[in-house]
């Protein structure tokens, strides 16, 4: 399960963020909504976990934006209020649970997990030019011909689809698909694209979607058609 993890508070953030982990989830940490707002750009999540109060505004100001913006991933609320007309100005703006500071670890772990399993956001195919990624099967398309990929692979390569044109940096691609992105060598990197191209080549008959700009980065040549 990957969580985005929205809470400013220096050690409250990363203690969540590192016991998630030991669970076994991917998290990712923002301190504020315009941190958050990035990861989105270049991430889906199974879940997210929100602070109401954030130093660049209200967590329920921000979910409402997000909402009307087409995010349908579930939403746990986390805040220090516990009235009643708090919570329900949280839910009303799209939370899909609530949960007051301070809690038991587990009971957020379970919370989680039933908010994953009810699963509200639907998996829609991303297309640029003749290349299609299904997110659901983690495959790559082109017409009748697929190709599966690997977790790694379809992080890759989902950063490309949702920037198409774009020059994504080799710091860049770290961040997306690694937890650990100093763990990303240029050379490991380079041995993903490798890899990225020659399953371009089996479904498309040649990669040359996929781009090297010496010194820069790498960019996915084609217009974004929509979704299917």
């Amino acid at each position: 399960m990957r969580i985005l993890l929205v809470e400013d508070d220096p050690s409250l953030g990363p203690t969540l963020a590192g016991g998630l982990r030991e669970e076994g989830f991917q998290v990712d940490l923002a301190a504020d909504g315009a941190e958050a707002d990035l990861f989105l750009r270049d991430r889906t999540y199974d879940v997210i976990i929100l602070d109401r109060l954030l130093p660049d505004g209200r967590g329920e100001e921000l979910l409402a934006r997000w909402r009307r913006q087409g995010l349908q991933t579930p939403v746990l609320m986390l805040t220090a209020l516990d009235a009643v007309a708090d919570r329900v100005t949280g839910l009303r703006a799209g939370a899909d649970d609530y949960l007051c500071k301070p809690f038991a670890f587990a009971e957020l772990v379970a919370r989680l997990e039933a908010l994953a399993r009810r699963g509200r956001a639907p998996l829609v195919d991303l297309r640029v030019g003749p290349l299609v990624l299904e997110p659901a099967a983690r495959r790559l398309r082109c017409g009748d011909r697929s190709v599966a990929l690997t977790p790694r692979e379809y992080a890759l390569m989902e950063a490309f689809f949702r920037h198409p044109g774009q020059v994504l940096s080799r710091e860049r691609l770290a961040e997306v698909a690694w937890p650990e992105p100093w763990e990303a060598s240029d050379n490991l990197i380079e041995a993903h694209i490798r890899n990225l191209r020659r399953k371009i080549a089996l479904v498309a008959g040649n990669h040359d979607y996929l781009r090297t700009v010496r010194g820069v980065g790498y960019v996915l040549e084609g217009e974004p058609c929509g979704r299917s």
